[in-house]
């Protein structure tokens, strides 16, 4: 999943949901929303800001902190989500490197079956990443006009 998804999906939901959204607010679940993919610094993409072992403490210091601190880390949390259907997430690393995703496979129309396969790999050492961001500039767009409109 590239950023501009990562930060699209939990952005509409914000701006749908939330009852008086703030550019403050959105600002913070975006950049929380594609923080972790700073991990891609380390050594493997996947690694230490996808695991529940940074993530949990912070979480847990954010809901005391609140508002935008808050905000900042379901945006990391929407991150998290969106990656376990993309690939895997290693919840204890550093301790362990072993992750878990879950992929969904749905085939038809005549034989409709949806298939789910829980998916157990470490995640991908470091290599040359490319980014392909096509699909996504709608979204994104899509995001963009929503804030707009609702953020005035």
């Amino acid at each position: 999943m590239d950023p501009l998804e990562h930060a699209s999906i939990p952005g509409l939901v914000y701006l749908a949901l939330a009852g008086e959204p703030t550019l403050t607010g959105l600002t913070a679940l975006v950049i929380g929303s594609v923080f972790p993919d700073l991990d891609v610094l380390a050594e493997e993409h996947r690694s230490y800001l996808h695991s529940l072992l940074v993530f949990l403490p912070v979480l847990l210091l954010s809901l005391h902190l609140g508002g935008s601190f808050l905000l900042f880390n379901l945006g990391w949390g929407s991150h998290l989500f969106l990656d376990f259907f993309t690939g895997v997430i290693p919840p204890a690393y550093p301790l362990s490197r072993r992750g878990w995703g879950l992929s969904i496979t749905v085939s038809g129309p005549r034989d409709f079956r949806i298939k789910l396969k829980l998916i157990e790999r470490y995640p991908d050492k470091k290599h040359d990443y490319r980014l392909e961001i096509g699909g996504s500039v709608a979204l994104a767009l899509l995001t963009l006009l929503t804030a707009i409109i609702r953020l005035n």
